[in-house]
């Protein structure tokens, strides 16, 4: 059986180059290309990958927010810690910024947190301190931190992340406290829906002299 093939030539910028093939076998012309077979199986292994794709998508998306909430959570931390050790220790701890936390209530921005623990609340995107919640201003942090249920005036402002401050002392050293920090986003959730970042540093407090 003979085989013939043909080619036609196209001149190019380039050159002269083939455009199109032919072959013919036994007086039967066949033309170079795809099957139905192959072109269907391609589209399969495309649609296959893009789904796959797609599947990991949200995970990614949800990786991501955890990691931007984790690294939110740091720095609200060390912020915290800074202000404790800014303020010589665990029974007169002052926070330095936001308009809830003195003017509002106009009363001392000092919380002892050996007394009580305090809750701070922070808007969305940023680490600068927004409301104080203490016992010493006739308020029960601990209350609002697990219900999740916040003043009318700290919806208003988007407070979107909540930290909670307390202080234990450590046995068979007076002085010496330990410091916890808790962060969670959700900030009008339930505990129970929400997952808190513990962060804790130990902190020299020696006694308050007594003013004379």
């Amino acid at each position: 059986m003979s085989r013939r093939q043909s080619r036609q030539w196209r001149v190019t910028s380039g050159g002269w180059r083939v455009v199109a093939q032919r072959s013919e076998i036994g007086g039967q012309r066949s033309e170079v290309g795809f099957s139905l077979v192959e072109v269907t199986v391609a589209i399969g292994i495309f649609a296959f990958v893009v789904v796959g794709v797609l599947g990991l998508l949200p995970t990614a998306l949800r990786m991501r927010a955890e990691s931007a909430q984790e690294t939110r959570a740091v720095l609200i931390a060390q912020e915290l810690f800074s202000s404790v050790f800014a303020s010589g220790g665990v029974r007169s701890v002052v926070m330095r910024d936001g308009p809830g936390l003195t003017a509002a209530q106009n009363v001392d921005p000092r919380a002892d947190l050996l007394a009580g623990p305090m809750m701070i609340g922070y808007p969305t995107q940023t680490t600068v301190p927004f409301y104080m919640w203490h016992s010493s201003r006739g308020q029960n942090p601990d209350q609002i931190w697990e219900t999740g249920a916040l003043p009318p005036d700290a919806v208003r402002n988007g407070i979107e992340t909540l930290a909670r401050l307390r202080a234990e002392p450590v046995p068979n050293s007076p002085d010496l406290f330990k410091v916890i920090c808790e962060v969670r986003s959700g900030a009008s959730l339930p505990l129970s829906r929400t997952r808190p970042t513990t962060f804790t540093a130990y902190v020299y407090s020696p006694p308050v002299p007594p003013s004379s």
